[in-house]
């Protein structure tokens, strides 16, 4: 018997969106949803010219097949995240998320099979 089995960390991971989250978007605001977003963490990238600064977070989407509401009936996600045991497309590598008014790109991305968060790396855009 999977741990996941029963939704029970979905759920768990529904309410903590519910309680800590944020408005984010992707694909241009076409799928809306609430997540977590981390404090931000600055570290240097040797780039062209020599070190810059980059601003990244974390960021957590509950891992629902379907759309979803929030207990007050607002909406959690418009979208499922999860199509096929996979995150959708426009949760990829390089895409273009917005998350609590900023403008973020997509760097890294990561979901284990059952688990009930897609976790997303970021970075400002216009870094």
């Amino acid at each position: 018997m999977s741990l996941y089995a029963d939704g029970t960390f979905l759920d768990d991971a529904k309410l903590m969106v519910d309680e800590f989250g944020v408005s984010g978007s992707a694909n241009a605001g076409a799928i809306t949803f609430q997540c977590l977003i981390s404090d931000p963490m600055v570290t240097q990238s040797f780039q062209e010219g020599g070190f810059v600064d980059r601003t990244q977070h974390s960021v957590r989407i509950p891992a629902a097949t379907a759309s979803w509401s929030l207990p007050d009936g607002s909406n959690g996600a418009s979208a499922a995240i999860v199509v096929s045991q996979e995150p959708i497309a426009s949760l990829g590598i390089g895409k273009v998320i917005a998350v609590d008014g900023k403008s973020l790109r997509i760097i890294s991305q990561t979901h284990k099979r059952p688990s009930a968060w897609v976790t997303l790396q970021v970075i400002l855009l216009n870094q």
